[in-house]
């Protein structure tokens, strides 16, 4: 019964890929979608082989898998909100346009690293929790976190020097900035 299964998953395999990325709109999110279905449909694979009928237990599991998506969306939308309110407290009243729009810039730099980043990112640099307790938070070795933080660093460094054209002097100080849209 198993190889029938394989055999019916991967004549599925288009109509799925189409049924996630419909309803996500990205091709990369919805790849990532598309393996945690598989993973899950692994995990249950006991299951749908004594289901009625296999197409629509396997189509309701990659809409429940979209539903978890966008709810841990969600919860990193409330990360990334929470972030912006948290440094914009640390600038100080009297700190200038260009604070705050640094503040502004560098809170959607993180909000466009991946959540694992983002998330460890923000607790450990910007929210000042101890590494320690946040790798307990999230269920991950201490080593483990500082490598994403530094992973996180590296990330947030490759795509704020992507952004912008950065000018250096010959000791490495920023001289000057412009987008990409300057002349």
């Amino acid at each position: 019964m198993e190889t029938s299964v394989v055999l019916l998953l991967t004549q599925l395999e288009e109509k799925l890929a189409q049924r996630i990325c419909s309803k996500v709109g990205h091709a990369d999110y919805c790849e990532d979608i598309l393996q945690e279905v598989y993973l899950k449909m692994l995990q249950r694979i006991h299951l749908i082989e004594k289901a009625d009928n296999i197409v629509p237990y396997v189509m309701r599991l990659a809409d429940n898998t979209v539903v978890d998506y966008y709810r841990k969306w969600e919860k990193d939308r409330t990360v990334h909100i929470a972030l912006s309110d948290e440094v914009s407290e640390t600038v100080p009243e009297a700190a200038g346009l260009a604070q705050q729009l640094s503040v502004s810039f560098i809170s959607e730099m993180v909000g466009s690293l991946p959540p694992i980043y983002q998330e460890a990112l923000v607790k450990t640099e910007f929210l000042n929790i101890p590494q320690k307790r946040v790798a307990e938070e999230l269920g991950i070795s201490y080593s483990g976190l500082k490598s994403r933080v530094q992973r996180a660093k590296q990330m947030l460094r490759i795509a704020i020097l992507a952004c912008c054209d950065f000018k250096f002097d010959k000791y490495g100080n920023i001289v000057s900035c412009c987008g990409s849209d300057c002349n």
